[in-house]
C-alpha cells in the first residue's frame, strides 16, 4: 500500500463542503460509457498503431473516464457514484471482477493482504467513494465526530501495521503511544480457566496483573482465538485493500442501541448503500463460527469488497504462498488463523 506509516487518518469533511455533493446516477454513468467509447473509437481511427486487450479494457477505460470525471470540480464539488439497488451494485461488481482477473495473481493477492499497490483502475473510484459517504454522513448523521474530529477514524492499512497490531494483543503489551490498550472480548472460555484474576471486565487489559496472568497461561492457540473476536491476522483484515472504513469511532459501547452514536447507525444504515457501503460484521453474521463479532462503525465498499471475495474463493492458492510469506517470521503465532482464516474472510454479512 501507498502509506508507509500504516493506517491512514483521513482528512475530516469540511464545513464548506457540505451541501456540495453530487450524485452520478446509473443512467448518467451510463451515458458517459457510451460517450467515451463514442471518443474512444474517433480517437482510435486516427492511430496507426492499436493495441486490443478484449472486452476487459473498455471497463478499465471508463472506469478511468468515470475517475476524471469525479474529479473535475476538485474543490468546489464531490462527485459520487450513485447506486439506487442492489442490481446496480452487483453490476459494478461484475466490472470490478473483471479488472482483477487481468491481474497477476500473485500481485493481486499481495494488494489484498496489504503488501502491493492497488490496481490503478480502482484506487481513485474506492477513495472517491469514501470521501462521498464522509460528507455524506458527517451531514446527515448527527451526533460527535470521533477522535481528532475525524468522521473516518481508520481507513487503509497494510500488512506490517497490521502486524504491530497483531503482535502487541499476542504478547500482551500496551501501545506505545501509552493510549489504553484493552482489547477484544474476554471468551466463557477464558473465564471459566481463569475464574476471578478476570473480574468482572469486558475486555482485555494489559495493564491488569490479573489478566496477565491468565493470559500467560493461554495457549498460543488460545490467544489467537481471542484476538480473533474483534480483530484479525496480517493479511486477512479488510482494511488492506482500502474498501473499508471505521466511522467515528470504534468503541462498542457508544454503537449500542440507545448509545451516543446509535442515531448515527441508523442513518448509516439506511443511507450508506447509496454510496455502495454495506455493513459487514453484523449480529447475523457473527453467530457463525468462527467469525468477528457485529462492528457497526465498520462499513465496506460493496461493489470492490465483494469481488475480492470471489476473487479469493476462486484463488486460494496464490493467497495461501502470500499469507505464508506473511506469517513466517513466528509461524507458532498463526497456527489457528491459518486453519481457520477462509472462515473469517467469507463469515460475513451481504446484505444491502
Amino acid at each position: 500500500m501507498n502509506n508507509p506509516g500504516g493506517a491512514i487518518a483521513y482528512q475530516p469533511a469540511r464545513k464548506e463542503d457540505e451541501g456540495m455533493l453530487t450524485l452520478t446516477s446509473v443512467s448518467e454513468r451510463l451515458r458517459r460509457r457510451r460517450d467515451v467509447r463514442r471518443a474512444g473509437r474517433t480517437q482510435k481511427a486516427g492511430l496507426r498503431k492499436r493495441c486490443v486487450v478484449g472486452a476487459v479494457a473498455v471497463v478499465v477505460a471508463v472506469t478511468g473516464a468515470l475517475a476524471m470525471a469525479m474529479a473535475s470540480g476538485a474543490g468546489a464539488s464531490v462527485h459520487c457514484l450513485d447506486y439506487p439497488s442492489k442490481k446496480n451494485l452487483d453490476e459494478r461488481k461484475s466490472g470490478v471482477l473483471r479488472i482483477l482477473n487481468t491481474q497477476n495473481p500473485a500481485m493481486a493477492a499481495a494488494w489484498i493482504t496489504g503488501s502491493g499497490e492497488t490496481p490503478p483502475a480502482l484506487k481513485h473510484e474506492m477513495d472517491q467513494q469514501v470521501k462521498c459517504l464522509e460528507i455524506a454522513a458527517d451531514r446527515g448523521a448527527g451526533g460527535p465526530r470521533g477522535e481528532d474530529n475525524h468522521v473516518v477514524v481508520s481507513w487503509r492499512r497494510d500488512a506490517s501495521a497490521q502486524r504491530a497490531i497483531w503482535d502487541r494483543k499476542y504478547d500482551f503489551t500496551r501501545p506505545e503511544d501509552g493510549k489504553d490498550g484493552a482489547f477484544g472480548i474476554i471468551t466463557q472460555r477464558a473465564r471459566k480457566r481463569c475464574g476471578a484474576e478476570l473480574e468482572a471486565a469486558h475486555q482485555w487489559d494489559p495493564s491488569n496483573d490479573g489478566h496477565r496472568r491468565c493470559w500467560l497461561s493461554l495457549t498460543p492457540q488460545e490467544r489467537q482465538t481471542e484476538i480473533l473476536q474483534t480483530s484479525t491476522a496480517p493479511g486477512v483484515s479488510r482494511h488492506h485493500a482500502g474498501t473499508d472504513v471505521d466511522l467515528f469511532s470504534t468503541s462498542p459501547g457508544e454503537w449500542v442501541d440507545g448509545g451516543e452514536r446509535f442515531g448515527q447507525y441508523t442513518w448509516l444504515r439506511e443511507n450508506a448503500a447509496k454510496y455502495g457501503f454495506i455493513q459487514p460484521y453484523t449480529a447475523a453474521s457473527s453467530k457463525a463460527h468462527p467469525a468477528i463479532t457485529e462492528e457497526r462503525w465498520h462499513w465496506s465498499y460493496y461493489p470492490v469488497s465483494e469481488a475480492i471475495l470471489e476473487y479469493i474463493h476462486a484463488n486460494p492458492d496464490a493467497m495461501m504462498r502470500q499469507l505464508d510469506n506473511l506469517w513466517k517470521y513466528d509461524p507458532a503465532r498463526y497456527t489457528e488463523i491459518r486453519k481457520t482464516w477462509k472462515d473469517y474472510v467469507f463469515h460475513v454479512s451481504h446484505h444491502v
